[in-house]
């Protein structure tokens, strides 16, 4: 299929301060490789999984399905945005989340900031959202990764919202997540509520109780265009609200996405905590 015909606005990126990433940054491996299911791929294999917006954490752990939806795409990797979070549990009050700096993130990670009195565990998550070209579809990604989990572990949501005029493609959302624990690497597929509107798609899945060491979650879509007018630029919020406290699965269906981000209904609110969108932003000419 045709590609779309991509012109980067680069002043448009910079202002919305996306860092973007153009083909061939990346360093994909230069042989063949074997991921931890034993999953074999090319280095031309690999390197469109990297142009599709996937970590080489997620490529290690990617599982037989997820690499055959994805193989053989003409792919182009064209704006991403990365926001540090930490989750602060205090001995008193309710559970929030604010955003920090790359260096304080893995500052704190290293162990080299002291915690602030009255504060009983603190967790410690990274969300990127990336926009790729994909044949004729432009590919929406985001991707949640909890490197310190967190105490509560409940029913939490995933989402990538936009603004733009387009429609996700055959209305297709896909999410899958990974994460480790003391019998090794997990790999599932299973949620308990996905949307697919004309503004976003989202999933609300169930953390493990389990002695987790870490977890990444990965909510994707393309979308196709949706006017007959020429689209100058696309942008896109990756969103994510982790239940700070125990809610019923039936009752988290009551929430909305859009390029506002999460929106949470009726009885949810207090329930989880609020961060800002990662915003990616690209200029297109499409």
């Amino acid at each position: 299929m045709k590609k779309p015909n991509k012109k980067i606005n680069v002043l448009a990126v910079i202002f919305v301060s996306i860092t973007v990433i153009m083909a061939g940054v990346m360093h994909p491996k230069a042989d063949d490789y074997t991921n931890y299911y034993g999953i074999r791929m090319t280095a031309n294999e690999y390197t469109t999984l990297l142009n599709l917006g996937f970590t080489e954490n997620e490529i290690y752990l990617m599982d037989e399905r997820t690499f055959e939806e994805n193989r053989y795409a003409d792919a182009e990797l064209l704006g991403s945005s990365t926001n540090y979070y930490k989750v602060i549990y205090p001995a008193y009050g309710i559970p929030y989340a604010i955003q920090v700096t790359e260096q304080q993130y893995h500052d704190y990670l290293a162990g080299n900031v002291m915690e602030p009195l009255g504060t009983i565990h603190t967790a410690y998550k990274t969300m990127t959202s990336s926009i790729s070209a994909n044949g004729s579809y432009y590919r929406y990604k985001n991707i949640l990764t909890w490197d310190i989990m967190p105490s509560t572990r409940s029913f939490d949501i995933i989402g990538v919202g936009f603004a733009d005029d387009v429609a996700i493609h055959s209305s297709i959302v896909y999410f899958n997540y990974n994460y480790n624990d003391n019998n090794g690497y997990h790999s599932s597929s299973g949620y308990y509520n996905k949307k697919s509107t004309a503004y976003g798609g989202s999933v609300v899945y169930e953390l493990p109780s389990t002695n987790l060491a870490s977890l990444q979650a990965t909510i994707y879509y393309d979308v196709e265009k949706d006017t007959s007018s020429t689209i100058t630029s696309l942008s896109i919020c990756g969103d994510y609200a982790h239940a700070t406290s125990t809610v019923n699965a039936s009752n988290v269906a009551n929430y909305s996405i859009s390029y506002a981000g999460i929106g949470l209904g009726s009885g949810l609110a207090g329930h989880y905590d609020s961060i800002n969108c990662a915003y990616t932003t690209i200029g297109v000419n499409w």
